[in-house]
């Protein structure tokens, strides 16, 4: 499954041609990474010794995503061989509009199963679209040793933060929560709560 900050962040926007008149896109865009050949290992990988051969056993591959957001189609396309997928918002997550939940805004990623809810959400505290200038939080479910979904919030994104949520760091982050608006409202609250003055022993 991908990491919710690639479904977001991971693609690049197409650049237009020069001159273009219409510089529109109803949402395209491409990601490069690295992608493994089937039955690699083992004695059938593949061992190519051609001197212009250079993939191995592994290939880099381009993707590019393209979204209608009037019927929330999801198409991606994929090579080295090209391959077409075609999906939705519902199960891509990337796509859908925000969701305001206690005056912050919650950007869904990949629910877990086919028609199930989200258990990653991105903040941003305004509508706008999301960047990594404008991220502000991450909530995330978890599981608890009695089995009941929990949620943690982080806030403010730091890369030396003390705190590491998935694959960012975070200058704040909460302990178990309730549900989903309860750590929306923590992320909507954490740099106006009263903080605990610091007492120092003279």
């Amino acid at each position: 499954m991908d990491l919710i900050t690639e479904v977001y962040f991971g693609w690049k926007p197409l650049a237009h041609a020069l001159g273009c008149t219409n510089p529109v896109w109803n949402d395209a865009q491409t990601m490069h990474s690295e992608g493994v050949r089937p039955a690699c290992y083992g004695p059938d990988h593949h061992g190519c010794e051609h001197a212009n051969c250079d993939h191995g056993d592994t290939f880099d591959r381009v993707q590019l995503r393209l979204l209608c957001s009037d019927c929330g189609t999801v198409i991606t396309i994929s090579g080295e061989s090209l391959v077409q997928v075609i999906s939705h918002t519902s199960a891509t997550g990337w796509g859908q509009a925000p969701t305001e939940v206690a005056g912050v805004w919650l950007w869904p990623g990949r629910p877990a199963i086919e028609g199930g809810q989200p258990h990653q959400f991105l903040v941003t505290r305004q509508a706008q679209a999301i960047t990594p200038a404008t991220l502000y939080g991450i909530i995330t479910a978890y599981r608890d040793s009695e089995g009941a979904r929990r949620w943690i919030a982080g806030a403010v994104p730091h890369p030396d933060g003390a705190h590491q949520i998935s694959t960012l760091r975070w200058r704040h982050a909460s302990n178990g929560l309730a549900d989903l608006a309860a750590a929306a409202d923590w992320i909507a609250t954490v740099e106006t709560r009263a903080q605990r003055p610091l007492v120092v022993a003279v």
